[in-house]
């Protein structure tokens, strides 16, 4: 018996090391390999502190679609996101990553991407190296999309943007789409990695306030994948048809038998309110999109007023103002809370905050006090154990 015991456990194992290895070798040479026992980590304090003062949490959605969406007051005309899904999903924001910010950004982004010139990534830890490239894709994205903003709608970039190779590591020129394709996805074939890639915009996985770490990398893509599945944006059911984010159809190749793999991922992280119209579904449509910027104001250019001082901001991190307290921003506290001091000072004042502004902050509202008195959705789930709060 104990024989027997020892040859299964050798086989699966055997048979998980030729899965790593084969997905290995589809990707470039000096990203390949991986050491298992390494206890060397790299330091993202810098990241983690402007993540927290430029990116403003919307919490769980709540599946209720946004409301039609009203013209500016004194016209007829409709302008920005009209989707139902525009009131989901995490905001940056944008309009800090402007001019010398934007630089300073480009300075980051090539400082992490320098790092496998001095450390190079076999040496790493395979959760080390997930972490490296979902950090480096992110940050590297909020540069592209700052070079073109203000924008409210991506659609038009894509797939431009992202085919652009605008980093080096190691001497090979990358665009984010070699990152995910060509790196992320052949070297751990998990479906979960596609939710810690931040697309930009209001269709997207989530960006996080924290930057991602290897000790807790997984845990913090379940978070987000149990956010997206969980909300418009990711998955809806309608007349027994099933309607998903055409980014699962992006990310195809963690899906080999599509809808079948598909539907039991969504299944695994779905709420139990949610898995039933998953296993009845007839059909699964790859077809929600929402491509407009993931910032608050939508893109548009926000009055000085509204905003903080986003070089203080970006200034005060660099010096080691802000970090992992949230605090960091012009009047020392995070963008969020700047926001919401603004929204009650100006009493929702509609001269200084657009329409969807208004709206967006109002849902985040209502969202923030139902958590606040206990509401719980009861499952059959055993969540991660982690320390700390999530920052999601």
């Amino acid at each position: 018996m104990f024989k027997s015991y020892k040859v299964v456990v050798f086989a699966l194992f055997s048979m998980c090391v030729s899965a790593s290895a084969a997905g290995d070798t589809k990707v470039p040479e000096p990203f390949r390999g991986e050491a298992p026992e390494s206890d060397l980590t790299i330091n993202y304090d810098d990241l983690t502190g402007i993540f927290e003062t430029t990116v403003m949490r919307a919490g769980q959605s709540d599946r209720r679609e946004a409301p039609k969406a009203r013209p500016a007051a004194g016209s007829r005309i409709q302008r920005g996101n009209t989707k139902p899904t525009r009131l989901e999903g995490n905001r940056v924001d944008f309009h800090v990553f402007l001019g010398d910010n934007l630089e300073m950004m480009r300075r980051l982004r090539d400082d992490i991407a320098s790092v496998p010139s001095v450390l190079p990534l076999k040496d790493l830890s395979r959760n080390e190296q997930l972490a490296y490239w979902l950090n480096l894709y992110n940050v590297t994205l909020i540069t592209q999309i700052g070079k073109i903003f203000p924008e409210t709608n991506l659609r038009k970039f894509y797939p431009e943007l992202w085919d652009e190779k605008v980093i080096t590591v190691t001497g090979i020129p990358l665009s984010l789409n070699d990152i995910q394709h060509k790196i992320v996805i052949p070297k751990f074939r998990n479906p979960l990695v596609m939710y810690g890639m931040f697309q930009g915009i209001v269709g997207s996985p989530n960006i996080r306030r924290r930057a991602y770490e290897g000790r807790n990398v997984w845990e913090m893509l379940e978070r987000n994948a149990r956010e997206f599945v969980n909300s418009n944006r990711g998955a809806r059911y309608k007349w027994g048809k099933l309607r998903v984010s055409e980014l699962y159809q992006v990310n195809a190749a963690l899906f080999p038998d599509f809808e079948r793999d598909l539907k039991r991922h969504l299944y695994q992280y779905a709420y139990a309110s949610f898995r039933d119209r998953i296993r009845d579904a007839k059909e699964i449509r790859p077809d929600i999109d929402d491509w407009y910027v993931a910032d608050l104001y939508g893109g548009n250019r926000a009055l000085s007023s509204a905003n903080t001082n986003g070089a203080a901001m970006l200034m005060s991190i660099k010096s080691g103002g802000g970090g992992a307290g949230g605090s960091g921003g012009a009047d020392g506290g995070s963008i969020e809370a700047a926001w919401f001091m603004k929204m009650d000072t100006l009493n929702m004042n509609r001269t200084r905050f657009p329409i969807h502004v208004v709206e967006y902050l109002h849902k985040k509202e209502k969202r923030d006090r139902k958590t606040r008195v206990g509401n719980v959705d009861v499952e059959e789930y055993k969540a991660p154990v982690e320390t700390g709060t999530d920052d999601n």
